[in-house]
């Protein structure tokens, strides 16, 4: 996750990053939301299409101000979260979790601490040197600036480092005199 908007009533919006030097399919990808400590996902969003290297696709809640729901790839409810609510980030063809906001299965009450904010009315986004998800909320707790309540001025883009996938590259010889050279070939 890149940015995570918990703002004024229905002012909110979740954003994920592309820090790969690839395009990626995010239909491999699942956002879950788990309301009030439920170890169970109370809700899902299955994002559409593709996401270019260094691109943002972001939820925004349906009734949300114009500013968030302009850059909003999708309107959807699994924004409607209000601090205590856990999300986590999935990739799906190894079903693995790559992020997590909160503590899945833990009611943290009214929401948890993010370094001068919380998971309530602030706008947190990921800082610049955090390309990798944290599963581990004691340490994901310190990788986001916190700006205030209503704050949308850096969603729908994110200015994060970016990493690579290994090149992994293949070398076919047909003949003596050619070769086939495959960049990034799997």
């Amino acid at each position: 996750f890149s940015e995570y908007l918990e703002g004024a009533s229905n002012n909110k919006a979740i954003e994920v990053y592309n820090p790969l030097n690839v395009t990626v399919d995010l239909t491999d990808y699942v956002i879950y939301r788990y309301n009030n400590g439920s170890p169970t996902p109370t809700d899902s969003l299955f994002p559409q299409g593709t996401l270019a290297p260094g691109a943002v696709f972001v939820a925004g809640n349906p009734s949300a101000v114009p500013g968030i729901t302009a850059v909003s790839d999708t309107l959807h409810t699994i924004t409607f979260f209000n601090g205590d609510d856990a999300m986590e980030l999935r990739y799906r063809p190894t079903n693995t979790t790559l992020d997590i906001i909160g503590i899945i299965g833990n009611d943290p009450g009214t929401n948890w601490v993010v370094g001068s904010g919380a998971t309530s009315e602030f706008t947190l986004v990921r800082m610049f040197s955090y390309t990798d998800g944290e599963l581990n909320w004691a340490v994901s707790a310190n990788e986001w600036d916190v700006y205030p309540q209503n704050t949308a001025t850096f969603i729908g883009s994110h200015s994060g480092a970016s990493c690579c996938l290994a090149n992994a590259s293949s070398l076919s010889v047909s003949a003596c005199s050619s070769y086939t050279w495959a960049e990034n070939a799997t």
